[in-house]
């Protein structure tokens, strides 16, 4: 599944790049709705994330200082496999994160450039399965333990302009992804 999600990934990415790559005089505006696809490196076992972003900016340069505000959501997905001591694989570990965001972005006057910084409120689930000799836990006990919590996390990055409507990102953070590279579609 993983192998079939970052395939999907990487041809959207190359789609982009290849296709829709051309002079770019545009930036983050009011009104207007960024919408993309993430991979990234996440805090928790060093796994690969994948994920998806969405943004909508609701102020106009001047209104709360010389930016933006964009608001917005977000979701990420990964896994990892944890083994007892270096001897076996015990199981795996699964984390959803979804969250909504609120990012302030700098205008430059060089339009191809959206640097930003926001915080995310974001709600994650892990859950633990088992695997090999202990997997007759999940079904006979019904032993595959999970949690979940609130948690906040902040990000910044930024986003070059390849045409008027497809965005390169590239983001660091903490709380949910360490770091994220990704694509966005302007709508």
């Amino acid at each position: 599944m993983r192998n079939k999600l970052s395939l999907t990934f990487l041809t959207a990415s190359l789609f982009a790049l290849t296709f829709a790559a051309r002079p770019a005089n545009a930036q983050f505006e009011n009104q207007k709705n960024f919408l993309g696809a993430h991979i990234g490196l996440s805090g928790v076992g060093s796994a690969l994330t994948l994920g998806a972003d969405y943004e909508r900016g609701i102020t106009n340069v001047g209104e709360v200082g010389p930016g933006i505000i964009g608001v917005g959501g977000l979701f990420d997905y990964f896994s990892y496999g944890s083994s007892d001591y270096g001897y076996s694989d015990v199981g795996s570990w699964t984390y959803i994160d979804f969250g909504v965001t609120g990012m302030y972005h700098f205008v430059l006057s060089d339009k191809k450039w959206d640097p930003f910084v926001g915080l995310v409120l974001g709600y994650e689930v892990a859950s633990w399965k088992w695997k090999g000799e202990y997997s007759y836990l999940n079904s006979e006990y019904g032993y595959s333990p999970s949690a979940g919590g609130f948690t906040l996390g902040g990000s910044a990055g930024i986003r070059y302009f390849l045409s008027d409507n497809w965005t390169a990102q590239a983001r660091v953070g903490f709380g949910f992804y360490i770091l994220a590279v990704g694509v966005d579609y302007k709508f």
